[in-house]
Order: structure tokens, then C-alpha cells, then sequence
């Protein structure tokens, strides 16, 4: 299933209102990548959400958002050098969505 703006939208709207938007900051902005990276967007805005998440975990010494959002940004770095033009796309786990 390919992402898109609304249900990341919905997604995000829902964690903010159920849980408060610090709380999942750092996933909101990796989710945000992802999505971004799955409709070819732009690199500087695809860059600039991988570095919020690893951001906004480090600022919540959370150690495990912080490598989640790590290794999330490793893959798509991954994904961008090893597959120019073969079509795969960064797939968000269900380790990675937790």
C-alpha cells in the first residue's frame, strides 16, 4: 500500500489528539519521511524530516526513537544509492511503526 498525504495526515491528527504532539514528534516527522520518500519528493524535504525525527529524539533522550528514526534514515540512504532507478521503495516495518 502506498502512503499518502491524507492518511498521514489522519494519522498524525489522531496521535496528536489522543496523545499530544511531543510524545510522538519524532515519529510524526520519520513517518513524514517515509511518505515523502515514497511519492519521489523532493531530497531536501525528505532529508529535513529524517533529521527532525533523530532531532526531536535526541532532545526526548529517547534512545529508541532516536535509533528507530536512525536506522529508518540508514534505509532510505540505502535504498537511494543501491536502487537509482529499480523502483523500490522504503517500507516501514512493523518493529519500525511501533
Amino acid at each position: 500500500m502506498r502512503l499518502s498525504p491524507a492518511i498521514l495526515e489522519g494519522a498524525e491528527n489522531a496521535l496528536v489528539e489522543r496523545f499530544g504532539e511531543r510524545l510522538w514528534r519524532s515519529d510524526l516527522h520519520r513517518l513524514r519521511g517515509v511518505l515523502l520518500a515514497d511519492m519521489d519528493a523532493g531530497e531536501t524535504q525528505i532529508e529535513t524530516a529524517f533529521s527532525e525525527a533523530i532531532r526531536a529524539a535526541t532532545e526526548q533522550k529517547s534512545v529508541s526513537l532516536r535509533k528507530r528514526a536512525e536506522a529508518t534514515y540508514t534505509e532510505y540512504r540505502r535504498l537511494k544509492r543501491s536502487a537509482l532507478g529499480d523502483g523500490e521503495r522504503l517500507a516501514v516495518s512493523r518493529s519500525q511503526s511501533r
